[in-house]
């Protein structure tokens, strides 16, 4: 039995008991993944070609389930994006011819600093990630949560204005515990959205110092 499972569905529950949630969470989460793919607009093709974003986040839905996932823990919403991510990675790593080479790939999520997972009670990048993992039946994808780590707490990357300030922002706040947990693999790095690259270009850069040997960044919006 999976008892951490239990347990937060039972918190969700008690949750849900105590704050019930609000008509339009309530509809979103009754969208059909289907009715998603079909109404969400895809995001704009990106320069880096290692860098992958399903949706367009000006849309409103977009917006509205990311935000639920990110300030709100909700998982109902992550589970459904879970299966539209999974699909998506695989898509790639079987374009990219991957898993010949590698036989599997890491599925690393963004960390976010001590003082944001306080704050919170959770990193939605790893709520995210967790549930891409729950459709990988074949073991493809093998989940490492809280390897790459945030060590040093920065600003939102909303507060800062160029690219190249949000560089400066993020410059050495990554580092990866145990490099011999990526060394030589392929990971697949995910994170809710993505604005100029610049938390991704950090994250990367912790991970091939660490020895990983490629880099997929995957994105819910962009």
């Amino acid at each position: 039995m999976n008892y951490m499972y239990f347990f937060y569905r039972l918190r969700d529950f008690l949750l849900d008991f105590l704050f019930p949630k609000s008509r339009q969470v309530l509809e979103l989460e009754a969208l059909s993944v289907e009715t998603i793919l079909k109404t969400l607009p895809p995001a704009a093709p990106l320069s880096d070609e290692n860098l992958i974003a399903l949706f367009d986040y000006s849309h409103p839905w977009v917006k509205e389930i990311i935000w639920e996932i990110k300030y709100g823990g909700n998982r109902i919403l992550a589970d459904k994006l879970g299966g539209i991510l999974y699909d998506t990675i695989m898509a790639e790593l079987n374009e990219q011819n991957v898993l010949a080479k590698w036989r599997s790939a890491l599925l690393v999520p963004m960390p976010v600093s001590d003082r944001r997972r306080f704050e919170r009670g959770w990193n939605q990048a790893e709520l995210l990630a967790a549930a891409v993992a729950g459709f990988d039946r074949g073991g493809l994808l093998k989940y490492l949560p809280r390897q790459l780590a945030k060590t040093r707490h920065t600003e939102s990357q909303t507060r800062t204005a160029s690219r190249s300030e949000r560089m400066h922002n993020l410059a050495g706040s990554m580092r990866v515990i145990n490099p011999l947990s990526v060394e030589g693999k392929f990971v697949v790095l995910l994170d809710d959205v993505t604005t100029t690259g610049s938390t991704f270009a950090e994250a990367r850069r912790a991970l091939r110092e660490a020895g990983a040997k490629k880099v997929l960044c995957v994105a819910v919006a962009h």
